[in-house]
């Protein structure tokens, strides 16, 4: 099964912890991203209202709605304290807009890779888990 990495909220799943547990095959509950067929049941994705909104409407991005400015689910979204890394998503979807989904996918891989050996990171990392050097976690997204 192949992974989906883009969120419709403007999330990279890339750099998702549950994801990246499936892909490592410690994953108890797998999930190939939100817009995959194989998500986790046991966590929110499984029941995200941004994710059943955008299907709804046919839209692959929250920034095709033309309610966006008003919409309050991404407006609780951006500023749920409990997930300071959605604070990102607004410019992530400016920049999927402006310059297209595969440059967007492709900068966030190496955005979200250690640059000292390679290793890919998640949103919560601050050091690097393969050689412990101090990486950007999503506090560089704020």
């Amino acid at each position: 099964m192949s992974y989906r990495l883009d969120g419709y909220c403007g999330l990279y799943c890339g750099a998702c912890p549950t994801l990246l547990g499936t892909k490592a095959g410690k994953e108890a509950h797998p999930c190939h991203g939100c817009k995959s067929d194989q998500i986790d049941s046991q966590r929110y994705c499984a029941t995200c209202s941004i994710k059943v909104c955008a299907r709804g409407r046919g839209f692959e991005f929250c920034i095709e709605c033309p309610d966006l400015e008003n919409c309050d689910l991404l407006q609780k979204f951006i500023t749920d304290e409990m997930w300071p890394y959605h604070q990102g998503v607004m410019k992530n979807l400016e920049f999927i807009q402006c310059e297209g989904l595969a440059t967007w996918l492709e900068m966030q891989q190496q955005r979200w890779r250690c640059g000292k050996c390679g290793a890919v990171l998640s949103w919560w990392d601050e050091t690097c888990p393969s050689c412990r050097a101090a990486v950007d976690s999503y506090r560089t997204e704020r």
